[in-house]
Parts: C-alpha cells; sequence; structure tokens
C-alpha cells in the first residue's frame, strides 16, 4: 500500500562515461531482471515482511543513463520539475574530460539533497578521506567498490530507494503534522482573541457592574440620610408628646404616627440589610441565646398584631430544646419577627402556631426546627418558588389585600443560610402554610450577658450637668436634640457646621471653659462632621466627639471612627441611647481640655 500522498518511484540514474555499466545495471535491476532464488533469500535477510514489497529482489527499477556529470546534473533537475525525483544515482569517480564523479555529487545535491548516492570506485583517484572531505559527513553516501558484485548492487538498490523512500514518508507526514500545528495554532490564536475580546467585555461588565454597584450604595446611603434624618425629628417628637398630657384622642394620634414611623424604618432598615447582604457585608454574632427567651420575645411582640385580626397565636417549645445555644440572637429574633408577621399577614381567621422542636441530628450537627404554620391563604406551586426573590409578594395583584415590600422573607432566607440553616416551604392555595426554619443548633453554657440585659429593670433616663456642643444642620433635629439634652440638664451650644463647631471648641478651650462632650452631625455644609473632627484632633483637641449619622451601611462607624470620633449614633436618634452615650462619655472624661494651637 503506497503512503498517502507519496508515489512511490523506482527511478535510479547511472552517470558513467563506460556504456557497457550501463548495461550492467541494467541486467542487474533494470527491466532485464530475471527471477533470481539466491536473491531472494539474500534480500529477504535484510527486509522483514512489512517492507518486501518494496525491498524484493526481483524489484524492477526504470534506469535512466548519463555519460558525463552535466548530463546527470541536467537529468537530475528535469526529474524535480517532473515531480519525479531520482531515488538512488550510481556514479563513477573517473569521467573524463568533464567533472569527476566528486564534483558531479556536489553539484546534484545542490539540485535534490535527498539523493541517495553510490560512488563507484577503485580507489585510484579519490581516497575514502578526500571523499568526505570534500563532500562532508553524510548518511546518503555509500562506496561500491569495484568490479561489482550483483548481490551487493541489488542490495544497494533496494536498501537505498527503501531509505529514500520511508524519507520523503517521513518528510510528507511531516508536512502533514507542520500543517495540522499551523492550522490549530491558527485555531488556537483565533481562540485566543475571542478570548481576549470576551475578556475585555467581562473587564468592561466587571467596571460597569462595580460603577452600578457603587452607585447603588451611594444612592441607598443618601436614601438612608435623607429618610432616616427626618425620622429622627419623627419618631423624637411623638416621643415628646407621649411626655404630655393629652386626650384619648391625642394619645391615639401619637401611636399612629410612631407606629407608622417605626413600619418606614422598618423598610428602610430591610432594604440595607438587603443590600448589605448581596455585597457580602452583613456579618452574623455567635454568642450564647436562649431559643425560649427569643420565643418568647417574638410571640409577645406578634400577639396585639394578631388580636387585632381576632387571630390566635400559640407557641410551642420542646422539652428537649436546649436551654442556650450559640447563635446571633438578633437575627434570629428578626427571622422569626418577619415569618410570624407574615402569617399573621395572610391569615384571615383561625390561628398562627410557632412549633420549636430540636431535629435529628444523624450523627451530623444538631438543628433547631421553629415551625410556623397558619391557616391563611396559602400559595400555589409557582408562587412558592419565587417567594424568596427580593420585592416578590403572593399577593401581587393591583387590588392586593395585603401590604408589605417582599423583602422580609428574602432577608429572613439569606439569615437563615448564615445561620448555618435554611428555610422550607409547605402550602396550598386555600390551605394555609407552613415555614419550616432550621439553624445550627450547638449548645451553650449560658447566656448571662442576654438575660440580665433582658431582665434588667428599666432606669430612668440619664441626668446630665456638663457643658455641650451640638453641631446639627436640620432645623427640626436641632430643636429635638436640644431639648433631649436640656431636658436632662445639660447645657447646649448649638451650630450647624462643621467650621462653626471647630471655632467653637477651640475657643471654649481658650476661654477656659472646654466643653464635655462634642454631638457632631457627620453631613453638614461648609465643613462636614468627619472633617472637622479630624481638624479638631489636628489642633490638640481631645474632647469625646460623638458621631451622629443617618448613614449606617457597612462601614460607616469605622469611617467615624476612623476620623477621630470617639463614638456613633445612628439616626433616628434613641434618647435613651443619645443621653446614656453622652454620660458615659463624660464621666470617662471629666478633665478632658481643648487646647487651641
Amino acid at each position: 500500500m503506497e503512503p498517502s500522498g507519496i508515489e512511490l518511484h523506482r527511478r535510479v540514474l547511472i552517470i558513467d562515461d563506460n556504456e557497457a555499466i550501463h548495461a550492467d545495471f541494467r541486467k542487474i535491476i533494470g527491466e532485464e531482471t530475471g527471477n533470481d532464488a539466491e536473491l531472494e533469500t539474500a534480500m529477504a535477510a535484510f527486509f522483514d515482511e512489512l517492507l518486501s514489497a518494496h525491498a524484493s529482489a526481483t524489484a524492477v527499477f526504470e534506469i535512466d543513463s548519463a555519460y558525463q556529470g552535466k548530463e546527470g546534473l541536467a537529468l537530475v533537475e528535469r526529474s524535480i520539475q517532473e515531480g519525479r525525483p531520482y531515488a538512488v544515482a550510481f556514479v563513477d569517480v573517473r569521467m573524463p574530460p568533464g567533472w569527476d564523479g566528486i564534483e558531479t555529487v556536489k553539484r546534484i545535491w545542490q539540485v535534490d539533497p535527498a539523493l541517495q548516492v553510490v560512488i563507484c570506485t577503485a580507489y585510484s583517484d579519490y581516497s575514502w578521506h578526500d571523499m568526505i572531505s570534500t563532500l562532508g559527513e553524510t548518511d546518503r553516501l555509500l562506496i561500491l567498490k569495484k568490479p561489482f558484485d550483483n548481490i551487493e548492487v541489488r542490495q544497494l538498490a533496494s536498501s537505498l530507494h527503501m531509505k529514500w523512500y520511508l524519507a520523503r514518508q517521513a518528510e510528507a507526514k511531516l508536512d502533514t503534522l507542520k500543517s495540522m500545528v499551523a492550522t490549530r495554532t491558527c485555531d488556537l490564536e483565533h481562540a485566543r482573541e475571542e478570548l481576549l475580546a470576551i475578556n475585555r467585555e467581562l473587564s468592561a461588565a466587571k467596571v460597569a457592574a462595580e460603577a452600578a454597584s457603587r452607585a447603588k450604595s451611594e444612592f441607598l446611603a443618601n436614601m438612608s440620610h435623607e429618610i432616616r434624618t427626618p425620622m429622627t425629628a419623627i419618631l423624637g417628637f411623638s416621643e415628646l408628646l407621649m411626655d404630655q398630657e393629652l386626650s384619648e384622642n391625642g394619645i391615639e394620634a401619637v401611636h399612629i404616627i410612631r407606629r407608622n414611623g417605626d413600619y418606614l424604618l422598618g423598610i428602610i432598615d430591610d432594604i440595607l440589610d438587603l443590600s448589605k447582604i448581596e455585597a457580602g457585608q452583613l456579618k452574623v454574632e455567635t454568642i450564647a441565646c436562649s431559643p425560649a427567651r427569643i420565643v418568647e420575645e417574638v410571640t409577645h411582640l406578634m400577639r396585639l398584631r394578631a388580636s387585632a385580626k381576632n387571630l390566635a397565636l400559640l407557641r410551642n417549645l420542646d422539652e428537649h430544646v436546649p436551654q442556650f445555644i450559640q447563635s446571633d440572637p438578633t437575627r434570629l429574633r428578626q427571622i422569626l419577627v418577619n415569618v410570624v408577621s407574615n402569617a399573621i399577614k395572610f391569615t384571615e381567621a383561625g390561628e398562627v402556631w410557632l412549633d420549636v422542636h430540636l431535629a435529628a441530628a444523624d450523627g451530623r450537627q444538631p438543628m433547631l426546627e421553629f415551625e410556623v404554620s397558619d391557616t391563611g391563604i396559602g400559595m400555589s406551586e409557582d408562587e412558592v418558588r419565587r417567594l424568596f426573590q427580593p420585592f416578590h409578594q403572593a399577593d401581587a395583584s393591583t387590588t392586593r389585600r395585603f401590604g408589605g415590600t417582599g423583602l422580609g422573607l428574602a432577608i429572613s432566607q439569606r439569615l437563615a443560610e448564615m445561620l448555618g440553616g435554611t428555610i422550607e416551604v409547605e402550602s396550598r392555595p386555600g390551605a394555609g402554610s407552613k415555614f419550616t426554619i432550621r439553624i445550627a443548633a450547638v449548645a451553650a453554657q449560658s447566656a448571662a450577658r442576654e438575660e440580665t440585659a433582658h431582665n434588667a429593670p428599666r432606669e430612668p433616663l440619664a441626668k446630665l450637668d456638663c457643658n455641650i456642643l451640638v453641631a446639627e444642620d436640620g432645623c427640626d433635629n436641632q430643636r429635638l436634640i436640644v431639648v433631649f439634652l436640656e431636658r436632662a440638664g445639660a447645657r447646649v451650644t448649638l451650630v450647624d457646621n462643621g467650621q462653626a463647631a471647630v471655632d467653637a471648641a477651640l475657643q471654649s478651650a481658650n476661654d477656659g471653659n472646654p466643653f464635655n462632650v462634642i454631638v457632631m452631625d457627620m453631613q453638614m455644609p461648609i465643613l462636614d462632621g468627619y472633617a472637622a473632627a479630624r481638624q479638631l484632633r489636628e489642633r490638640g483637641c481631645a474632647v469625646p466627639v460623638v458621631a451622629m449619622t443617618a448613614h449606617t451601611m457597612a462601614g460607616d462607624r469605622e469611617k467615624c471612627l476612623d476620623a477621630g470620633c470617639s463614638d456613633y449614633i445612628a439616626k433616628p436618634i434613641n434618647r435613651r441611647l443619645l443621653l446614656d452615650t453622652i454620660a458615659r462619655w463624660v464621666a470617662n472624661s471629666k478633665s478632658v481640655a481643648c487646647t487651641a494651637d
């Protein structure tokens, strides 16, 4: 079988000035060759069965003759042009009057370097060393010593022809391989260009996504500030009104204001929580806490809402539930409030149950299960599948009876996962729903800190006997904070921007009557609270600075502390927290001075 793309040419060139030599070669390897059993046996010893078709002792070669070197060179050139090159050339050394055999071989190899050459010589003109010195070390050159031996000639012709043929085959395969490599390289280069283009697109998309994320964070931070700032006045003044003697209608109106203010604050907190979760910035703590206490708090908080709809809110705590577990009580409480509130919202009549038990561990980490079941409207399978998507609501029609943002359950699912668990739902339209909340339940020794804080009696508001500088640009919040502080006994100086705060703090120090505490809003005109705090620290003022900010995104507290503030309070301002914080810093730094530079 011929190798693909390689045509077998049994062509031999004889270059010798003696006509009788040409006749001898035709008898030995040419068309005049007859059957010779002795030659067949000899050839079989040199070639295996796979090559026998090409190396047979009776193989016939096509012989061309040249009588001078130039004539031989011309034949070689023509064979190359025709695409039928010679495999072997037998060249006599002595060929007067033109080129001798060595010169002829040298010139032929310049045209056809692959040609296998047999030098016919009696070593009368050139020694082997002389030949090698002229033609170089090569495996394409053999010596046939005169007088010829027929078997030797046949062996040389067949073996050199096969050597030439296999070399051509290897070259063809190498060319094919090079072509394949070139094609593959081209394909890879094309793929590389496509990958680079995709990477450029991904990089651009990443930059755009990061820009969008920053814009989203900035938007949420600004919205948080813009909502929380007026909420400080709404909730704060409603608290002050509760201290007054009001009519029954007045008390009800204040409670309505307070309730709706808390609702709006809950919405912005949910949006910020979801944003923090998506950004990976929301952290959960792991402390000892009481599942029974958390369930009691949640049911106590939700019972008033259930009673308003004539619903029974029932709870059951299995005796095997650990007294204390390692978890985040704030986030667990948030999950249960969201899920129980959701059950109450979508239940018109009947009951809502909160059942708590320890799930079977099966050799794995024990899990605590909170099952919230209701007799409400239920959900379809499609609604259940989309239930935990942010802003999705089961009751999504324009005439819907139930309010809400659709964020509570999405946040609860993420929080449950952060507490090492999951939330699952079973529901059918008209047959109610059951939410199963699972969290990791690693037992703890005690929850002294939580229990003490929960059971501690509510103390009266702190009293202040100190000088306080308040820097706040919102007129409503100015009035509210001043009332809070002055009713507590503090002497208040009020400014409306950061530069005025710096000037007032340094001036009071020069006058020998430094402020005990500076309450600083972080977002003000002329000079904001961050820059004002830095200036005060740079100019030697060590008075405690309590930051007030409506920004509550991850890192806002650290940003205030890094600017030089001593503490941090989020808006809306909680009166008790504000007074307690100031009282603590006054007690710790009663003699702190602020010296002007």
